[in-house]
């Protein structure tokens, strides 16, 4: 049988909508929101190369597929720490401030910490998760974010980019179902993309086993994870999670698992998956399969006004170029206490999402708990 808590929250929006918010793009300086953790942040970033697979995406046949993963991680900061650069070879970023410190130690008041993993939804870069990771990082997570390319737009060390690939993008009005045909589109860049999150996965693990730098050597619980996906990225984080014992923590924003991941309720954890009300009427079949067959409790969250963007940074920099309804600031509040707030409910055993968002009036909760 279906249980179903059907929660609806308030708050003063009021105090929430920043005066003069719709020039912000046109501001000499864009502040990221200041994370409400304890700790400051500090991030690094890594190429890592996949020998057993070719490099589709660049001119010489000898090439071998190659991700960029950018890790932050709680940090001790001091007075000659460097504030890392939001996109430091992006120049539509290059405004941006953000609130991490660039190759910083890593804060020694922190044991062992919980490692979550990020695939961005297609077409978006690692770094638009930024509001959301420096918060999970403040609060003592180590989280990695994963460029793939031809998923995403992919930026290399040395200026080379690798721009999402067309044969990705979904043709018009293929997203509103049959889900059949959606679920045959994605298969090939969701099978690349969990071989990328593999890779990203087994490199962590060899840091925190012996990293040269000495900085997360020790540091990474490797054994129960979380994972985040946006989109695309949701469809290969279920499909990861699915295959992936040591993953205790799955939340995804409008990306559905698999067709056999859903039917055959192949993820045996508790999960959280967001959804804007926009969306949510051409997709609530899809997600019936995915709560119907779920072996263990679904938090399935409708975000009112919100966009299919709203949990990336992208409304807050660019404000003119979206037209959600909901205010940018206001969705990445919501959106980071969402998910700090479901990793710590499921990995540090703190809190519970019901009574952590009793004061939004944006989200409709609904439990599914098939016992």
């Amino acid at each position: 049988m279906i249980k179903t808590i059907d929660i609806k929250y308030k708050i003063s929006l009021s105090v929430c909508i920043l005066l003069g918010y719709s020039g912000l793009a046109q501001a000499d300086t864009v502040r990221l929101l200041t994370p409400t953790g304890p700790y400051p942040v500090g991030t690094v970033t890594y190429q890592w190369t996949d020998h057993s697979r070719e490099a589709n995406y660049t001119s010489n046949p000898g090439d071998k597929r190659t991700i960029v993963t950018q890790i932050w991680y709680p940090a001790t900061i001091d007075s000659t720490s460097v504030k890392a650069h939001y996109a430091p070879l992006s120049e539509d970023y290059k405004k941006v401030v953000g609130n991490s410190y660039v190759r910083a130690p890593f804060n020694t008041d922190v044991g062992q910490t919980s490692l979550i993993l990020i695939s961005p939804g297609r077409g978006t870069e690692r770094f638009l998760y930024t509001t959301l990771i420096e918060d999970l990082a403040s609060n003592g997570f180590l989280v990695a974010s994963v460029d793939m390319p031809l998923i995403g737009y992919t930026l290399f060390g040395d200026g080379y980019v690798v721009r999402p690939s067309s044969a990705f993008q979904p043709p018009p009005g293929m997203m509103g179902g049959p889900y059949e045909k959606v679920d045959a589109f994605f298969e090939q860049p969701t099978a690349m993309g969990v071989l990328d999150l593999k890779l990203a996965y087994e490199h962590l693990k060899a840091l925190n086993a012996a990293d040269p730098n000495d900085r997360f050597r020790g540091k990474i619980n490797t054994e129960a994870i979380g994972i985040f996906g946006h989109s695309l990225g949701g469809r290969i984080t279920g499909s990861f999670t699915a295959d992936h014992p040591f993953v205790k923590a799955y939340i995804s924003m409008e990306g559905i698992p698999p067709r056999d991941v859903r039917y055959k309720g192949k993820i045996r954890i508790p999960t959280a998956m967001l959804c804007s009300s926009g969306t949510l009427p051409y997709a609530i079949d899809n997600y019936n399969s995915f709560t119907d067959n779920a072996p263990a409790p679904v938090y399935f969250v409708v975000m009112n006004d919100f966009g299919h963007n709203s949990v990336t940074d992208n409304p807050f920099i660019y404000p003119n170029s979206f037209n959600y309804k909901i205010d940018p600031q206001l969705g990445l509040k919501i959106s980071r206490q969402l998910v700090t707030g479901y990793f710590k409910m499921q990995l540090l055993d703190e809190g519970q999402i019901e009574q952590d968002l009793e004061h939004i009036e944006q989200l409709v909760i609904k439990k599914y708990s098939n016992e």
